[in-house]
């Protein structure tokens, strides 16, 4: 949730802060001792939170009229700067870490030569280029796949754009699950050539041996190799994640 001391996010206008760094954590140099101040407590309490109705659209903070006649922030803790920066931290750039995704969209990628099938979660706005690196955390060879969602079109045509988002590419969100299906199609990098063991079809896992000139380079299996045929993991869902 971060929540908590350690690991403190607040969001503004869809814009994600990480002010851990204001309490010392996150491996930034911290802006204050261990023991907060009551500004910084404040600010605290609302980690986890966003903080929208305390800014203008543009991300500045409201500022009202106290009764003697003195224009205040509407929310205090605005007040706290940043020390490695100088920065408030609601204008600190190197605290800014991402954007709230408009929808998190689970996605299930079955590999066509093992058929094990990864779950994951992505963002809505992620293109289909930046879920193959997200992937590559499951399969060191994600980018050289060709990823498709109909497997009935077998020529290139089929193959999702890189460059679109899933919903571009014509996979809608559904709330109900099961979560939509994209296959993975292992394509042989250039200068390589893909030698098949006459007897056993590949190696033990099933998956083609690539051969170069000098040395052999296998394609990496997914994570859950060797353990169960499916696994779950969620990613997070800020704009350059």
């Amino acid at each position: 949730m971060h929540n908590q001391i350690d690991s403190a996010w607040v969001v503004i206008r869809g814009n994600v802060f990480d002010i851990t760094a204001l309490y010392g954590g996150g491996g930034g140099t911290g802006s204050r001792p261990s023991s907060p101040k009551k500004i910084h407590q404040l600010l605290l309490a609302f980690a986890g939170k966003d903080l929208s109705g305390f800014f203008t659209d543009e991300g500045r903070p409201l500022y009202r009229i106290s009764k003697d006649g003195v224009k205040v922030p509407v929310f205090a803790p605005v007040k706290v700067k940043n020390r490695a920066t100088g920065e408030y931290w609601w204008n600190d750039r190197s605290l800014r870490i991402g954007r709230i995704t408009a929808r998190e969209r689970p996605l299930r990628v079955r590999n066509s030569l093992t058929f094990k099938v990864q779950e994951l979660v992505v963002c809505e706005e992620d293109t289909i280029a930046m879920i193959q690196r997200k992937f590559l955390r499951f399969n060191g060879n994600a980018t050289n796949y060709r990823w498709r969602s109909n497997i009935d079109i077998s020529d290139a045509a089929a193959d999702l754009r890189l460059d679109k988002t899933l919903t571009e590419n014509g996979i809608v969100y559904d709330r109900y699950p099961p979560a939509p299906l994209v296959w993975i199609f292992y394509q042989i990098p250039e200068g390589m050539r893909l030698d098949h063991d006459q007897t056993s079809g590949g190696d033990s896992h099933g998956q083609p041996t690539i051969t170069s000139a000098s040395s052999a380079v296998p394609p990496t299996t997914e994570a859950n190799n060797g353990t169960s045929p499916s696994s779950t993991q969620v990613a997070t869902c800020s704009a350059g994640s």
